[in-house]
């Protein structure tokens, strides 16, 4: 300040005494913070959230220790935060500063007068110069409590106390909480004095949000390394100690090599010239999609990201069931799991004699599924089914046994060498590049479509092969010969169930909507005589015959029966 300031400042010094609000000093025994505070039951008679952060003061000098409520109702007053842009609220024994000024009920309307005021307190007094807590409890009550004052009803005194203050550097801002979390509005300094200032940076602001800290030193400073989170606002400055977080990178099915220091994969991706664009969409990969222009693999939503969802689901019409799968009966499967929608289902287990293996389905197809098995099997046909629901993400286990792999498994299994560590989520569509490949830098977006290029035998991607979808299942009708497929042909429409994808005859989608327009609703049938299944219309095999049913008077019939078996039931 200059001499003509400090001229200027002390002349216009006048009595004014009566204009200065008078401080008084108040140590604080209680906070209000919630509602099971016992001003809401005992004085209010109801919560009211306004009332939280108020503080129950008493004087510095008051001579009694161990206050309970009804010492503090009798000795203390009540007090508001004195500011309303920030929270802080004091601890218990700490002292503050308050000050009168004009209550809520300055209006008659609210039963008050324009002289009511009240008392509003200023943040803690920082009576021992920590950031932490500035508690100076009475020595009755340290007599009382052996120096072990609560500062709270659950703070945690012995943390809060360890906490460190932050270490200033010239013109620095700093907000520093209770619990070792700090936000430094700070500038490069001189080399040597922190790990933001080692380039020709100097003045160049930083802005550095920490959380936790390190236990050297008896003043804290950010390290990158070693506080347990914190986020660096840089300008020009070199983070020079940084280190990535872990190099096990065994869950990702990458190879790491050791970089000479931490900044290639960051420069990497800075130099990648990756567009906005690319980041957020992926790589472009050829013209614009059109639903119109799709393949018929696209049906009735099931849409298959190439030829096929897992070819390895077609097993052989003839081939025996797996009987160390499933119990007698449907088992229900503790717990639920996310499908492709991300909505949890409950899991169900069904019976050996109608399952390859372990076979799931959801809630929504255990009913209707298990009504057609058993009318199957009543009219001497046994379906077996394969596959049912596959989570997208989750591997199933049921009492420490595994009993379903998830997509994601899946398809990690059938991941081509060549990309294998190559990219970091291979089970999703979009992901990253983690090690350089086919001009592919680190931090590129990248398709891991179309399937044939990356998967051998084809696999979905998580979240959009059929079988996460909870309504899709695949059974032992691969070549469309069997007395399975033919029954599932003929019959499974009138559960719901029918084919959905045209070159996967095992596959059958539960669609009661549009499966009670018969079993070609959505794919055609052709009888052409002399060729093999495969090249037959949607590989139907002539399973219809050369004259195809009327679907219509078979859905009535079929309705009829059900009516008379279920009246048959009852009487």
């Amino acid at each position: 300040m200059s001499k003509s300031q400090l001229r200027n400042n002390s002349s216009t010094r006048t009595n004014r005494n009566n204009n200065v609000p008078t401080f008084i000093k108040g140590r604080v025994y209680s906070v209000i913070m919630d509602e099971n505070h016992f001003f809401f039951k005992d004085i209010l008679g109801d919560f009211d959230p306004t009332y939280i952060g108020y503080i129950y003061w008493g004087k510095v000098n008051l001579k009694v220790g161990g206050l309970s409520r009804e010492d503090i109702l009798k000795y203390c007053d009540l007090a508001k935060p004195y500011f309303n842009w920030i929270t802080y609220t004091p601890l218990n024994t700490e002292i503050v500063d308050l000050v009168k000024a004009p209550s809520n009920k300055h209006y008659n309307a609210l039963g008050g007068t324009h002289t009511s005021a009240e008392y509003f307190y200023y943040p803690p007094i920082n009576v021992w110069n920590n950031s932490s807590g500035n508690p100076l409890p009475t020595e009755p009550d340290i007599q009382l409590n052996n120096g072990n004052i609560p500062l709270g009803d659950y703070t945690n005194e012995d943390k809060v106390m360890n906490t460190k203050n932050m270490l200033p550097f010239e013109g620095d801002m700093i907000l520093e909480g209770r619990f070792g979390n700090s936000i430094r509005f700070g500038s490069s300094t001189p080399k040597g004095k922190n790990n933001w200032s080692e380039n020709d940076s100097e003045g160049d602001p930083i802005t550095i949000i920490s959380n936790g800290q390190t236990p050297q030193g008896s003043a804290a400073i950010e390290d990158i390394n070693g506080d347990a989170s914190s986020i660096y606002l840089t300008s020009n400055q070199n983070i020079n100690n940084f280190g990535i977080a872990s190099k096990n990178f065994k869950s990702l099915n990458a190879k790491f090599e050791e970089p000479k220091s931490g900044l290639e994969n960051l420069d990497a991706f800075a130099q990648s010239g990756t567009s906005v664009e690319e980041l957020i969409n992926g790589p472009f990969q050829g013209n614009t999609s059109d639903f119109n222009n799709q393949s018929a693999e696209i049906i009735e939503g099931e849409e298959r990201t190439d030829t096929t969802d897992d070819t390895n689901n077609a097993i052989s019409d003839e081939s025996p069931p797996v009987l160390n799968g499933g119990y007698e009966d449907l088992v229900k499967i503790p717990g639920k799991y996310e499908d492709n929608s991300r909505t949890k289902r409950q899991l169900y287990l069904l019976p050996q004699r109608f399952s390859n293996g372990n076979v799931l389905v959801t809630d929504s197809l255990a009913k209707p599924l298990m009504k057609m098995l058993l009318s199957a099997e009543k009219e001497g046909t046994r379906l077996v089914v394969n596959s049912g629901f596959r989570p997208p993400v989750d591997d199933i286990y049921l009492n420490g046994k595994s009993i379903q792999k998830s997509q994601k498994t899946v398809r990690l299994e059938n991941l081509k060498s060549k990309y294998i560590g190559k990219i970091k989520e291979p089970w999703l569509e979009q992901t990253t590049v983690i090690d350089p490949f086919e001009g592919y830098k680190i931090g590129d977006p990248y398709s891991t479509t179309p399937q044939s290029k990356h998967f051998d035998p084809l696999t979905a991607a998580s979240y959009k092969s059929a079988h996460g979808r909870s309504l899709a299942s695949d059974f032992s009708t691969s070549s469309a010969t069997s007395e399975g497929y033919k029954w599932l042909a003929r019959h499974g429409w009138k559960y719901g169930f029918i084919r959905t994808v045209k070159t996967e005859p095992w596959h059958f989608g539960y669609k009661p909507e549009v499966a009670k327009d018969g079993p070609t609703a959505l794919l055609p049938y052709k009888y052409e005589p002399g060729k093999s299944y495969k090249n037959t219309t949607n590989r139907w095999n002539n399973v219809f015959g050369e004259q195809v049913p009327n679907w219509e008077t078979e859905l009535v019939e079929f309705q009829e029966k059900q009516a008379q078996e279920l009246n048959d039931q009852i009487t």
